[in-house]
């Protein structure tokens, strides 16, 4: 088993990373020492004689966007299971006045000498060489929910692009009509590169062999958590572009964005739109009848699943290239469960 580490102060990552950002940072961003210090002291870690919480492995959590609720219950999930293995999860950056990209948490994560990265990828060129750029150092990666396959990273927990579109296209069959034409699906350019497209585009077509459906991918852009999927809609409510029978929204804020939108539109509940993860908003639009349904993955396990990916590499120096989390239907009929979960804790909602 590996030697524990020595205690260490609470605030020394973050004390790290400030010297690594410089003068990028200011004064005002020394206040997330205090959102380290909280953390830590909850963490369920021992503490020494000095009062200091002992750890044995100190983790490192990126991903682009963790504003989203499925992302802080991944987030959840990952330190809950973390605590039973006597480590730590920080998000680099956490509480600072600017946020970081991924790529300079990554670097942060490096300085900070990380026992291993817990990795939600970002779209662009240089992220596999930031992936590589870790391991090079000694830095296990884990990927979460999307993948860089060519990468150096250790591990995948997720479901991979091919099986997605197969999970959307069972959904199209199920309630497309005679009179089914034109599906729209909505790709958040910022996690769905090309070949993520691909992949998902013949995982869908290889499920609905419709020569009377056709497809229609639009590219979602996203600049700092603004994105033009209102502009898009609003040219289907305006007769700029075909109006679809079905939209597809494939990740949460564009779920969001187009029920918000649907709700004042005239001809909303003739337009069937099915949606990605799952939130109060997306659960409010499905009881409503303006969204079908959604497809989600178990946020929470996929956070305890990835630690327990890294658990078995720090061990065992190895682990399954791929892990699957199992994907959940939340429709019409379902969602109240969504909702007692909810009160319930979310217990029912992270076990499947």
């Amino acid at each position: 088993m590996t030697k524990p580490k020595e205690s260490r102060p609470k605030s020394k990552p973050i004390l790290k990373s400030l010297w690594f950002l410089g003068g990028t940072v200011t004064i005002a961003s020394l206040a997330v020492m205090w959102v380290s210090y909280s953390f830590l002291s909850k963490n369920g870690a021992p503490e020494d004689e000095a009062g200091f919480n002992v750890y044995q492995y100190h983790f490192a959590m990126i991903a682009e966007n963790t504003d989203t609720s499925f992302w802080n219950d991944v987030y959840e999930g990952t330190v809950e299971r973390a605590a039973e293995y006597g480590a730590y999860v920080e998000q680099p950056g956490e509480g600072l006045s600017v946020r970081l990209s991924v790529e300079d948490a990554i670097n942060m994560a490096i300085y900070e000498e990380v026992d291993g990265i817990f990795l939600r990828p970002a779209e662009g060129p240089g992220i596999q060489a930031m992936i590589d750029k870790a391991v090079d150092r000694g830095i296990p990666v884990i990927t979460m929910e999307k993948d860089i396959p060519d990468s150096r990273r250790q591990g995948f927990v997720g479901i991979n692009d091919y099986f997605l579109g197969q999970e959307y296209g069972k959904r199209i069959l199920k309630i497309a009509g005679g009179d089914t034409g034109l599906v729209t699906v909505l790709v958040p350019g910022a996690s769905f590169n090309e070949t993520s497209r691909s992949w998902f585009r013949q995982g869908l077509s290889n499920t609905v062999k419709s020569d009377a459906i056709r497809f229609d991918f639009r590219i979602i852009r996203d600049d700092k958590g603004l994105n033009n999927a209102e502009e898009v809609i609003h040219g289907m409510a305006a007769g700029y572009m075909e109006c679809p029978d079905i939209i597809i929204c494939l990740d949460e804020v564009i779920t969001q964005t187009t029920y918000q939108i649907l709700r004042e539109w005239e001809p909303a509940k003739q337009v069937t739109v099915i949606g990605s993860s799952v939130s109060d908003t997306i659960a409010e639009g499905i009881a409503q009848g303006y969204i079908d349904s959604t497809i989600t993955i178990d946020p929470a396990a996929m956070g305890r699943m990835s630690v327990d990916a890294m658990m078995t590499y720090k061990r065992h120096h190895m682990v399954s290239y791929y892990t699957e989390v199992n994907t959940r239907l939340i429709d019409h009929d379902s969602v109240g469960e969504y909702g007692k979960e909810e009160e319930d804790g979310g217990e029912g909602h992270r076990e499947k």
